[in-house]
């Protein structure tokens, strides 16, 4: 007995040992020998990983939980989000509901995995409304930490957290902006104005000294840069505000005093990390931003989250093809309506005519683009298929993956299976050489000759650029001066081509570089 109790003393006693206080906030203390990192991210959209066509991927939770295992060698790693997290908008399709809320419940799920600890929400956490973020708040390890709820008991969740390691305490305070929201959800918070006179009374009740160099307060917002900026200049003893909500991509922070405001790129592309040397005064504190490249995966051996996803995308994808099944009325209905509208020419259309320019573009990646989502096992995703396809949701086009291919006769059933074998060898067709890519082109338009395809819009054709009037090739409307027809063009790139799909491109996240001129150049087909 004597044993067990002694080995009980000398646990309670060690280093690793802490003590987690659970009443009306948390508090957790823990005499530590690390650094504590405080990582966080923001406006992850209900991205899981990587969408597959970037030329540089980043993001993932593989990815992610493989830098928060490098991180973890040297420093306690407290991870937080501050919202715009489950949902890619504040509005969800209804013929989307069921795959985007079982992907953002997954996603909390992956998040509470790769270790989660504080969350706050944001206003596309709202789209499937209140229900949804009480199942979260309910199901799911981490805390909701919000501080200007106007009712207490509306969802499950902390005012604040003080984190206490040797010397340090970290005071975390959530505050959510009532003005980010469109709808009625503003009503559910207070302005962060109103309540933090009452939040620094209950923190200096827990302990926090403003005077204090080993005191840090930090600032979990969902607000957007300009409100930040705001609160610091009111409350110059904060120490940090983490942001989100603008999504402006700071690589270092914005001092306002002494206030050090940080914010990251959306989807977990970077994640930021602000690093507390626990025995040291908070004007050592540093901070690093962290860009979430493929390699990351594999600090993490076997890495835990590679399986999550697989299965993630399994059933994504049955829960898609489900959803688009049960669209198949309404495409009937738009079929009656838009009976007299002539469909989009297809790439198949062109051939005979421009066969220098088809030539050109049989070389180019955007020939087979639709085997990048196949190969990724993202073939019926729709927010991804029109940007590797051609009239999605258009009366000239299609509405579902489903409809994508139309037969002549009877659709062939193994048509899918026959593609996917053409080019199950790409690993990346951006890699690809272009006799490569033309050989699965060239392969592609046989079956469809041979599998009696009446329409095809897979794949970026050349109506995704050019436009062409129903009577082409007859001309009854005045030809485009060149430079207006090269805008209308170069405007068609950057409806796909965004900084977040290809930030290469740009400067500063708006404004298009000379590296955009040069990808244009390469897809730019011969001249008439």
């Amino acid at each position: 007995m004597k044993k067990y109790l002694l080995l009980s003393l000398l646990a309670l006693t060690s280093c690793s040992y802490f003590i987690e206080t659970v009443d009306k906030n948390s508090v957790v203390k823990a005499p530590v020998e690390k650094k504590v990192s405080i990582v966080f991210s923001h406006n992850i959209s209900g991205e899981t990983h990587p969408c597959g066509c970037r030329n540089f991927p980043l993001g993932g939770l593989p990815q992610v939980a493989g830098l928060f295992a490098d991180i973890s060698k040297d420093s306690e790693l407290i991870y937080v989000d501050t919202g715009d997290t489950f949902f890619p908008s504040s509005v969800v399709p209804v013929t989307m509901k069921d795959s985007l809320t079982f992907a953002g419940e997954n996603l909390a799920l992956g998040l509470e995995q790769v270790g989660l600890k504080y969350y706050l929400p944001g206003d596309q956490d709202f789209a499937m409304g209140l229900a949804f973020l009480q199942g979260i708040a309910n199901t799911r390890k981490f805390e909701f930490l919000i501080a200007n709820l106007k009712d207490e008991t509306l969802i499950k969740h902390r005012k604040f957290a003080v984190i206490e390691r040797n010397k340090s305490k970290i005071f975390l305070v959530g505050l959510v902006d009532p003005e980010v929201f469109n709808g009625p959800h503003a009503d559910y918070f207070m302005k962060p104005a109103d309540a933090l006179p009452g939040i620094m009374e209950e923190l200096k009740a827990a302990g926090y000294e403003k005077n204090n160099d080993y005191h840090r307060l930090v600032i979990l917002s969902h607000a957007g840069i300009d409100p930040d900026k705001e609160l610091a200049k009111a409350y110059p003893f904060v120490d940090w505000i983490i942001g989100a909500h603008s999504q402006s991509f700071l690589r270092y922070s914005v001092d306002e005093g002494n206030v050090k405001i940080v914010q990251t790129l959306s989807k977990n592309h970077y994640i930021g990390d602000i690093k507390i040397d626990v025995n040291s005064k908070k004007q050592t504190d540093t901070y690093e931003l962290h860009e979430i490249r493929d390699e990351l995966e594999r600090k993490l051996t076997p890495n835990p989250m590679r399986s999550f996803i697989d299965d993630h995308k399994t059933k994504m994808n049955d829960l898609q093809i489900k959803e688009q099944a049960k669209m198949g009325m309404s495409d009937i209905l738009n079929a009656e309506i838009h009976k007299d509208v002539k469909k989009f020419k297809t790439a198949a259309s062109c051939i005979e005519c421009h066969k220098p320019q088809t030539d050109f573009w049989q070389k180019t990646p955007h020939s087979i683009a639709y085997t990048t989502l196949i190969n990724v096992k993202e073939p019926n995703n729709l927010s991804c298929i029109g940007c590797h396809s051609l009239g999605l949701n258009d009366p000239k086009g299609y509405t579902t993956q489903k409809n994508m291919v139309t037969f002549k006769g009877k659709p062939l059933k193994t048509y899918w299976d026959e593609v996917q074998k053409m080019g199950a060898h790409v690993e990346t067709v951006r890699k690809l050489p272009p006799e490569e890519i033309k050989k699965v082109s060239v392969k592609w338009f046989a079956l469809d000759k041979k599998a009696g395809v009446k329409s095809n819009f897979a794949n970026v054709q050349c109506l995704n650029c050019h436009t062409q009037e129903d009577a082409h090739p007859v001309r009854t409307e005045p030809k485009l001066a060149e430079k207006d027809r090269e805008f209308n063009i170069k405007n068609k790139c950057l409806g796909c081509h965004t900084p977040d799909q290809s930030p290469e491109w740009y400067e500063s996240g708006i404004k298009v570089n000379a590296k955009f001129e040069e990808s244009y150049k390469k897809v730019s087909c011969p001249r008439m």
